[in-house]
């Protein structure tokens, strides 16, 4: 895996559904707290990313 975009989305997807399932009890809860968790991380990682990106290595 060379991909940080698919390690990325694999680490929020995983992150969101376990706390998902430890948060609410309610299967559609679970559902919509997951998603909007996972939503969460990739716009967070998006807008970092590119807060980041005028700073040389």
């Amino acid at each position: 895996m060379h991909s940080h975009l698919l390690l990325l989305v694999l680490f929020a997807l995983g992150v969101s559904t376990v706390f998902s399932l430890l948060m609410k009890q309610d299967t559609a809860e679970q559902l919509r707290f997951g998603s909007m968790f996972f939503a969460g991380f990739l716009g967070a990682a998006v807008v970092l990313g590119w807060l980041m990106f005028p700073f040389p290595l």
